[in-house]
């Protein structure tokens, strides 16, 4: 029953996402006339502006007035105190831009993509910092904070943040009593910041001093930039409360949660639940009844962790039941009318390892979820250490299982470079899996715990491809998979450092050979082959597969819906509608080799 990864101390919730409309600009307070809202949006990763199509669905800044001013920030009629902020955004190159929560602490956004250096509080995902003229020349900036790495996509590609911010706390007279708090900040899938305190407002705050409430505000003035899919939580809403709670405690076997006649050892009552009653490691019952305050009428979700058997009831309803984990997320979500509501929480173990944890947490849709035990009733997550594969001098290789949009592989090679982007391969399919840039590769999963899952990951900024062989016969379908009866993987030769991989391919023989292109930030992968004697074959390539595909340029597309381009030199791509809905786009191949490059 025992989970590598534990991540437990708080569980898991969906949460619940409120958008923003853009329609038009009716969600923003006097917006200039730099901010528009559009239908679609491209860059070369390149291009320092963006090619606009009208329409409805991206907010746009682009330059209309000749320079842009303090007066272009964009500031939101939404004034929020806690918050969890999810949006996309793209930057063409070079540009600059922020999100201020509140109006006053700000998370940079920048087109760091491709810096190689020690990455700064300006850098995106940074904190920016804060700024007193009274310090002296030279030290009037303090306390900004970098990300953790470079987590920035492209110009021109669609990026992700997430922000879960803390707002600082107030007594009755005003004065402040708890400072603002970056709980997690999470770039393109990468945590950058986590649990940062901030002491006051960052540079170029709105206010002059700090509030329990303000507004979202995106910075104008530096550039342009595009926003879309706006969404956020905010958590002003009363929960659930316990009320007139006891326990009562046996011991002996209880494999149906019920105590039938037995006697109790301790009884009484209590202000939380705990698991630290429990006087012995296995065959007890702990019980718990009482009440559930619901300050207003509405959907509340119920999360429940135990080590054993457990069952949770909500006016006689049975909720949560079964044997787990402490560490499984046991979820059922309930409508209950404001006012007084009874619920019952059994507890047994009839085991003698694993911990006597038990907890109840209470989420509702605008409110924090809420622990209703004690904090020791549940354990730390266990402290696992990172094992992490690194790629600093020489290209490394790493064979691994790994999982591929939910399918575990089992004949992949990891390949990491000094140049800072890696690969997975898939020798079975002559595929490449998945791309990333940073650090290189996290095996704990292949090496802790005797190594059950012999899994390992990426550790820096990912981007999942789709896993397939692009070279098909002209006017064919792409298949799923080669067929093995007329494909054998013949190893790999080093060249440079960096593997060619060969393949025979009925009477072809194929060799597949990556290399990072000449800035670092992709890869450039170049397929050739020789053919039987007479033969003379004719190829498409297939560069990819995706939801949609925007042709930015001649030999140059973006998948996908932005999130990587694929470019090449050479033929004219055909885009052909396959199964699924989705998009392919193809080039005809002449000659024995074909390069193109992934980029992102």
């Amino acid at each position: 029953m025992k989970k590598l990864f534990l991540l437990l101390l708080l569980p898991c919730v969906t949460w619940a996402q409120q958008e923003i409309p853009l329609n038009d600009l009716g969600a923003f307070d006097q917006p200039s006339t730099n901010w528009t809202i559009e239908q679609a949006i491209k860059a070369n990763y390149t291009d320092t502006s963006f090619q606009v199509s009208p329409g409805k669905g991206i907010l746009v800044n682009t330059l209309r007035n000749g320079k842009y001013k303090r007066s272009d920030d964009l500031k939101f009629k939404l004034n929020h105190g806690d918050i969890r902020l999810m949006l996309d955004f793209m930057l063409p190159k070079g540009a600059n831009s922020g999100i201020y929560l509140q109006g006053r602490y700000e998370v940079q956004l920048l087109d760091s993509y491709g810096k190689k250096q020690r990455m700064k509080f300006g850098d995106c995902g940074g904190i920016y910092e804060r700024w007193d003229d009274a310090r002296g020349k030279g030290n009037e900036g303090y306390e900004g904070y970098a990300p953790r790495q470079n987590a920035c996509k492209a110009p021109g590609l669609w990026q992700t943040i997430e922000i879960d911010f803390q707002a600082p706390r107030f007594d009755a007279n005003g004065k402040k009593i708890k400072n603002a708090i970056f709980k997690k900040v999470i770039l393109n899938g990468i945590v950058v910041q986590e649990n940062i305190e901030v002491s006051g407002m960052t540079r170029g705050a709105l206010f002059d001093k700090e509030a329990a409430m303000g507004p979202i505000t995106i910075q104008g003035d530096h550039g342009p930039i595009a926003f879309k899919n706006l969404r956020y939580e905010t958590y002003e809403k009363p929960t659930i409360s316990l009320g007139n709670l006891n326990y009562t405690y046996y011991e002996g076997a209880f494999t149906n949660l019920q105590a039938n006649n037995a006697t109790p050892l301790l009884k009484g009552k209590a202000t939380e639940i705990t698991g630290k009653t429990i006087k012995v490691q296995k065959d007890f019952l702990l019980v718990y009844e009482g009440e559930l305050n619901v300050p207003e009428s509405d959907s509340y979700e119920f999360i429940t962790n135990w080590t054993g058997k457990g069952r949770l009831e909500v006016d006689g309803q049975v909720l949560n039941q079964g044997d787990y984990w402490y560490s499984d997320r046991v979820s059922h979500a309930k409508t209950l009318s404001a006012g007084k509501h009874q619920f019952k929480l059994s507890f047994s173990k009839d085991f003698s390892w694993g911990n006597r944890a038990l907890g109840l947490f209470v989420k509702r849709i605008g409110s924090h979820l809420v622990a209703l035990h004690a904090r020791t009733s549940l354990p730390d997550p266990e402290a696992v250490g990172l094992i992490e594969v690194k790629a600093d001098a020489e290209p490394v290789y790493q064979r691994s299982f790994a999982f591929h949009q939910g399918v575990k592989k089992t004949h992949v090679i990891h390949v990491g470079d000094p140049s800072g982007v890696h690969y997975s391969y898939d020798l079975n399919q002559g595929a490449i899996l998945q791309v990333w840039r940073g650090k290189f590769l996290n095996a704990t999963q292949m090496w802790e715990n005797r190594g059950e899952p012999q899994t390992s990951e990426p550790l820096g900024l990912n981007q999942v491809l789709d896993g397939k062989f692009p070279l098909v016969t002209s006017g064919q379908a792409q298949p799923d998979s080669v067929n093995t009866g007329q494909w054998m993987y013949k190893g790999y030769r080093i060249q440079q450092g960096r593997p060619v991989y060969l393949y025979q391919w009925n009477n072809v023989m194929l060799e597949d050979h990556l290399v990072p292109n000449s800035a670092g930030t992709g890869w450039t992968r170049t397929l050739s082959w020789k053919t039987a004697q007479g033969t003379n074959p004719s190829f498409d390539l297939v560069l990819g597969t995706s939801s949609s595909v925007v042709k930015v340029q001649s030999g140059l597309v973006s998948l996908d819906g932005n999130q990587y381009f694929v470019q090449w030199n050479g033929g004219q791509e055909s885009v052909q509608s396959v199964a699924n809905g989705k998009q392919q786009v193809r080039i005809p191949v002449t000659g024995n080799s074909i390069s193109y490059q992934v980029i992102w």
